[in-house]
């Protein structure tokens, strides 16, 4: 008759088990089996009658048992569980030995076990990882941020700021702004640096496989499912993993993803085996969630747990001084992208380019530009290598007289305005400063 118990780890009980199927748990430095597991050492009595630790002795007695033997399954620092065996004679010293023999080398063997099922977890991991580099490779990588307006000067205060801790960070901005590479900038800032950094597109994968997308699944959970996938977040696990149109997020997947949060741990489709994982969570949206909230479309307590650091990314309408940055590195860098070096923009294409409000942001900025890369003549973006920026309706001349009306209107209010602050709101003095008459001025 042999016994065997399991040691979980964490866990202060033992799982002792029969060879007819049966068990039951005792306390870990409870009864025999307790007491080989915490003290380590093993045992072994021919007075099962007079050994206090056999308590049923009515059993032993109907059993016709004379002696008991243990060895705990230790391999180095680790217990991982206890051989044990009954029998109706008593047990020789050469017979405990060999007990102890087999012990061990039932020890090294679960060790063994335990460590290939953990290489090949890190090897479906790395697979994983390897698979989904890969395809970021193949993708397009943004430019650096560039930048030197006092909206983005701002915006990288407060990622300077956020990023040595592991709060979550909220990036809410209009579609192009950059949100996906001012997440990787709060990542390269952080602690987590050398760990791995994952992107997903709420927006980009379909309602039915977004759980699958971001917890994994087993193989057999679903149609389709042929084998185990490792999910974003087991990707991201000591880095970061940035949520982008976190809005987009079905209500389904939110309340897991809510979970997860709070809990640190998730089970893939499928699965019932809890995983922990660590992992900082950027999200960016160009949704206002409060609307979205108030509207029902998403959970107010997710929104609250995502919303600790928030930063709002400028439209680039609103940082103009940046364009001339922004397009000169774009055009450098598109250049050298189609083997056609470009040396400069044109003034007046510079000009189109700076006054033109951007709907879709920087993102539409460095299409036009890509596009005007492709048509130059020689190593210069001329207007006529653009696209008519400002009308449909209007012929190319008018968009460029338009657009140097309004860039001359603006430097001529921000002169006076200079000058009105320089003569402390006099505005004959800052008339007569500006050699104008000073209706002139006050009408500036």
């Amino acid at each position: 008759m042999v016994q065997s118990a399991d040691l979980r780890q964490g866990n202060d009980l033992a799982v002792v088990g029969w060879l007819d199927g049966g068990h039951r748990r005792v306390p870990i430095g409870a009864l025999k089996i307790g007491r080989i597991a915490e003290s380590r050492e093993p045992v072994c009595t021919n007075d099962l009658p007079g050994d206090p630790r056999i308590v049923d002795k009515e059993w032993v007695r109907r059993e016709g048992l004379g002696s008991f033997a243990g060895y705990p399954l230790g391999f180095r620092s680790e217990v991982f569980g206890v051989l044990a065996m009954f029998a109706r004679r008593a047990l020789l010293e050469a017979e405990f030995e060999r007990l102890g023999v087999f012990a061990a080398q039932a020890a090294v063997a679960i060790k063994n076990a335990r460590l290939f099922d953990e290489v090949s977890r890190l090897s479906r991991r790395l697979e994983a990882e390897n698979s989904y580099l890969k395809d970021e490779q193949r993708a397009e990588l943004p430019a650096g941020i560039v930048g030197e307006s006092a909206a983005i000067r701002r915006v990288l205060t407060d990622i300077e700021r956020v990023a040595p801790t592991q709060s979550t960070v909220l990036l809410l901005g209009e579609t192009g702004t950059g949100k996906e590479l001012l997440a990787n900038a709060v990542h390269e800032m952080s602690p987590r640096r050398s760990g791995p950094f994952v992107k997903v597109n709420c927006a980009a994968i379909s309602p039915t496989l977004i759980e699958s997308e971001l917890f994994g699944h087993e193989k057999g959970s679903f149609t389709g499912a042929l084998q185990r996938r490792v999910g974003r977040f087991e990707l991201a696990h000591g880095g970061t993993l940035f949520l982008d149109e976190i809005g987009e997020l079905p209500l389904e997947a939110q309340s897991k993803l809510l979970r997860v949060l709070q809990e640190r741990e998730l089970e893939r489709v499928g699965g019932t085996k809890p995983i922990t994982v660590d992992v900082r969570i950027v999200c960016a949206t160009n949704r206002n969630l409060e609307v979205e909230v108030a509207e029902k479309r998403f959970r107010a307590d997710l929104f609250y747990r995502l919303k600790v650091f928030t930063i709002h990314v400028p439209p680039l309408r609103e940082r103009r001084e940046d364009v001339p940055l922004l397009v000169y590195a774009f055009v450098r860098s598109l250049g050298n992208q189609l083997g056609h070096p470009l040396d400069r923009v044109d003034d007046t294409a510079l000009l189109l380019l700076r006054t033109y409000d951007w709907p879709g942001n920087v993102r539409e900025l460095h299409n036009v530009l890509e596009r005007a890369a492709i048509l130059a003549r020689g190593r210069n973006i001329r207007p006529e290598d653009l696209p008519d920026l400002n009308s449909s309706s209007k012929p190319a001349g008018a968009a460029i007289q338009g657009a140097l009306k309004q860039q001359v209107d603006s430097y001529e209010r921000s002169l006076i305005a200079e000058t009105l602050r320089q003569s402390d709101g006099n505005q004959s003095e800052a008339a007569r400063r500006l050699h104008v008459t000073a209706p002139r001025c006050c009408t500036g």
